[in-house]
Parts: C-alpha cells; structure tokens; sequence
C-alpha cells in the first residue's frame, strides 16, 4: 500500500491529533513573528545595553533630594 503526499497532507488538516498540533504551532509562529517585527518597528528592541549601565550612573536631582 502506497501513501500519497495529497493523502498525507489531508491526513494532517483533517486529523484532530497531529494535525491540530501543526495547525496551533502555525499560528503560534506567525503570531510571534508578528510581534517581534513590531518591536523592531516600535524600537523596544533598541538600546538594550544602554539601561543597565544608566543605572550605575549618579543622578544629580536623587542626590539633592536624598540630602534633603
């Protein structure tokens, strides 16, 4: 007995085990790639490294409020 590939492809969008899966793991991915490139669009991806080293540096406005 031969499986085609139109059978096997129909097996995978008719079957509710495999198939299903396929189908949200499609979704899932599109939906991702969604965000991620609206991130990359709305800069929240930019300035990654910047954040951390901004909260070393001394504030001069905390330091005259801290002191009174």
């Amino acid at each position: 007995m031969q499986v085609t590939a139109q059978e096997v492809v129909h097996d995978l969008i008719a079957s509710p085990g495999l198939g299903m899966f396929a189908w949200l793991c499609l979704v899932f991915f599109v939906g991702a790639f969604i965000i991620f490139l609206w991130a990359l669009k709305s800069g929240q991806l930019s300035g990654l490294e910047e954040s951390k080293f901004e909260m070393l540096e001394d504030d001069p406005r905390k330091e005259l409020h801290n002191n009174g």
